[in-house]
């Protein structure tokens, strides 16, 4: 009997550790997913801020440059307009890049447990 109880023992120990294991491996994969996630938020919201000083700056060209205010900020909000254009034609490559970049991050750990496997 106490051969049994000692094989339970190290199988419910071995069980025990893996779910640990899965455990800080999600954790860990989840914490890297949400930190790439926010830092893209971030990139994208210092780029908003980027394009809506150099569209107001484009107003101000095209008024020294003669035209009304009205005609200036319908100028730019048709260059905004195209620029959105070709993000919707690109939308494709653009979640590819994204999806890639996201898979990457959550798969990031596995190459190392592969090389340390092969040793």
């Amino acid at each position: 009997m106490s051969i049994i109880s000692e094989l339970k023992e190290r199988v419910l120990q071995y069980v025990d550790v893996h779910v640990k294991l899965f455990k800080i491996n999600f954790i860990g994969r989840s914490a890297n997913l949400f930190s790439y996630f926010l830092f893209s938020l971030i990139c994208l919201f210092i780029l908003f801020c980027v394009f809506l000083f150099i569209g107001f700056g484009l107003t101000e060209v095209f008024i020294n440059a003669g035209m009304s205010k009205m005609a200036s900020f319908f100028l730019v909000i048709g260059i905004y307009i195209l620029l959105l254009l070709i993000v919707v034609a690109l939308r494709k490559n653009i979640t590819r890049f994204f999806a890639g970049g996201f898979i990457r991050v959550l798969t990031e750990g596995d190459d190392e447990e592969e090389e340390e496997a092969e040793k």
